[in-house]
């Protein structure tokens, strides 16, 4: 197959596979390259407005009156000396500690600054409900708000690392499906820019609230692995992986594409991406092969990857069959090359014997290939010359060998 034609099935399988995935993220994707649009919210079919979700308190719960153990009883000895301690106890001093009546009324501010789209005003409000009443179900609400606010007020590098934190602090968060909808959002948005304007790693921006000071690409790369760390199990897993997948793709990592659609692969079998997983992932291993005389296990991937795409999407591959197959007869052809490139290696080392094993190997594994008729031309050339080339130092090593006693 012409390198023409290669690079014309990866354009034409990466733009049908693209296509496909921004339609099944419908919702989840940006209208342009410079404006998010806001998911669906996963708990309300109908949309998700700001405010949506919100949770005004009136009557605290017990567990919400009670403080943590580690509040109510001050630590003590090497402990205490502790830096998060030491932190706790100057906060406690000058007054800013645990105060469950601040902490609602900050709350309570932040709400009302929210329903007035006054978001960075709200986000502050927020902060400090979190902060002065710290693990509590209060604190949950609170971090899940002041994400949000900043996520409304277009402060993406701010809202991905309040979402962060709600998530560490409170694994099995009821905001989970929202927040990691968020980070999807966020890291599409960021890869998308990156894509329409792109700039060096370490190129500082502070101009861009939207934008990471540094690296938009690659925090973008790190929003997508957010998505599926926090939430393995979820409907945004797959799509993250494949946008994942797809962004190394598109910037020539072939490698860590590969990776990416491995995973996909082999961890959500009832992914609506396997097909392009699948497509791509044969792609780039063979990418990812550098010649006869590297290593062969991309070649084998690649191969065993399309095998199976011919027998699982026997009946849905359509125009994506021919190419399919092609790409697989292009891949016994390289392996065969490569063994026959092997056979030929020891042949010019005078080690006949070695290129004999290889070039058989070829004729059995690949009989139908242009490096099986090669093969065999040779093999009749050489079948009656030593298997190893005569020794002309024979009479040295006689010599060192009865000197070398001990």
């Amino acid at each position: 197959m012409s390198r023409m034609s290669a690079h014309g099935f990866r354009v034409i399988a990466l733009g049908a596979c693209l296509v496909g995935f921004a339609a099944g993220c419908q919702g989840l994707s940006t209208t342009s390259a410079v404006e998010p649009v806001i998911p669906a919210d996963p708990l309300a079919p109908g949309g998700v407005a700001p405010g949506a979700g919100v949770v005004a308190y009136e009557t605290p719960t017990k567990a919400q009156r009670d403080l943590p153990k580690d509040l109510k009883e001050p630590p003590s000895g090497l402990e205490a000396l502790a830096p998060s301690n030491v932190y706790k106890q100057i906060k406690a001093a000058a007054g800013y500690g645990p105060n469950e009546e601040v902490a609602r009324q900050a709350y309570q501010q932040g709400l009302d600054l929210f329903q007035q789209k006054r978001y960075d005003e709200a986000a502050k409000e927020f902060a400090t409900a979190a902060d002065r009443w710290p693990d509590t179900p209060l604190e949950e609400d609170a971090l899940f708000m002041q994400a949000e606010s900043c996520f409304f007020a277009d402060r993406y590098p701010q809202a991905h690392e309040t979402y962060e934190q709600l998530l560490k602090k409170h694994t099995y968060s009821r905001y989970l499906d929202r927040a990691v909808a968020r980070e999807f959002v966020i890291g599409r948005y960021w890869e998308k820019f990156d894509d329409r304007e792109p700039h060096w790693p370490t190129t500082p921006n502070f101009t861009d609230r939207k934008r990471p000071w540094f690296d938009t690409w690659g925090n973008a790369l790190k929003a997508y692995e957010h998505v599926r760390m926090n939430d393995p199990t979820g409907p945004l897993a797959d799509d993250s992986l494949m946008a994942a997948g797809n962004a190394y793709f598109l910037t020539g990592r072939y490698e860590d594409a590969a990776g990416q659609y491995d995973v996909l692969r082999k961890e959500y079998p009832k992914s609506e991406h396997q097909l392009k997983a699948h497509l791509l992932g044969m792609e780039s291993k063979q990418l990812i092969y550098q010649g006869p005389l590297y290593d062969g296990a991309p070649l084998k991937d690649a191969g065993e990857i399309a095998d199976h795409a011919l027998v699982r999407f026997s009946g849905s591959l359509g125009e994506d069959r021919g190419r399919v197959v092609e790409a697989k007869n292009r891949i016994v052809e390289l392996q065969a090359d490569r063994d026959l490139a092997l056979g030929q290696y020891f042949d010019k080392k005078h080690r006949y014997g070695a290129a004999r094993i290889y070039y058989q190997a070829v004729i059995k594994d690949f009989p139908q290939t242009a490096a099986a008729l090669a093969a065999r031309q040779r093999l009749d050339e050489i079948k009656d010359l030593p298997a190893e080339p005569p020794n002309y130092f024979k009479w040295l090593e006689r010599i060192l060998g009865s000197k070398n006693r001990y």
